[in-house]
Order: C-alpha cells, then sequence, then structure tokens
C-alpha cells in the first residue's frame, strides 16, 4: 500500500537538511512539486506543532513526522534519506538519553477524511522498518528509483 502514495519523484536520496524543521521544509517542497494546491505554511506549521508534542522519531535511523493538513487534498508522502544524519528528539528520553540522528524520513501530509488511510500507511511504514536490513539497503540506494523498488519490494 505504501508503493501507491509514494513514486520516484516522491524521494530526495541526498536531502541537504541538518536540522530537523529544515528537513521538514525540504521535503515539502517535494510534495508541492506534486501538489501545487497544498499549502505550504499550513503544511509546515501542522508538522512543526505535532513534532512538538512528541518526537517523530519512532525506531533507530527512522523519523515519520506527520500532520492533519486540510489542504493535503489527499494523503501525501514524500521519502528523505540523510547519509550525515538529523538530530531528532529522542521519543522515550528515560530510556534514551542520546538524541538519535535520523538517515529515513517518511513525511506525511493527511486530510482528515483520510484518518484511516493514514493509519494504514503508518502501518506500512512500521512493518518495513522493523526489518532489520530495511534501513541498511535504503542508505546504499543511490537513486530515488531503487529506493522505490526497495520499498515495493519488502511491501
Amino acid at each position: 500500500m505504501l508503493s501507491s502514495f509514494i513514486s520516484p519523484s516522491s524521494i530526495k536520496v541526498a536531502l541537504e537538511s541538518t536540522e530537523k524543521e529544515e528537513c521538514f521544509a525540504e521535503l515539502l517542497e517535494v510534495l508541492v512539486a506534486k501538489n501545487p494546491e497544498l499549502n505550504r505554511k499550513e503544511a509546515m506549521t501542522a508538522l512543526v506543532a505535532r513534532e512538538e508534542k512528541m518526537s517523530t522519531a519512532v525506531f533507530p535511523y527512522v523519523a515519520v513526522p506527520h500532520a492533519l493538513c486540510a489542504s493535503a487534498g489527499d494523503t501525501l508522502v514524500a521519502v528523505g534519506i540523510s547519509r550525515a544524519g538529523i538530530e531528532f528528539d529522542s521519543p522515550e528520553p528515560e530510556k534514551n538519553p542520546e538524541h538519535p540522528l535520523v538517515n529515513v524520513i517518511f513525511e506525511i501530509l493527511f486530510e482528515e477524511k483520510d484518518t484511516e488511510t493514514h493509519l494504514h500507511v503508518l502501518r506500512d511504514i512500521l512493518q518495513l522498518v522493523s526489518n532489520p536490513d530495511f534501513v541498511k539497503n535504503l542508505l546504499q540506494a543511490q537513486t530515488s528509483q531503487e529506493v522505490y523498488e526497495l520499498i515495493e519490494s519488502m511491501e
């Protein structure tokens, strides 16, 4: 199901961002390129507000920033890879006081009517990242097409 929401053009294999909010904005541009009706300001405000509630670094090396966004029109997903890593807050600071570096980011925007689809997309992402080889293989991919094919093959 996840591969039906992404394409090679919604994947950025070399994120330039070094900070979390920069990363949100960089992936937001990927989404806007495919969905010009998406309101940047609304989306960015929603992503930052969601992240302030609780870190979206949900798995080692993986973050899934996601937010409700009325202008999304549908569930939108962008994938970004940072070889250097981007610092996110630890979701469980008492267990992991270090700030984890995140290399793989799945950014999701959805409308309220798409809550069920959003939950299915989150489930699919968690199933992928639970595979111990997924992140390692993803970081070896050189092109967005390779990333897309890897995601599609592991679904």
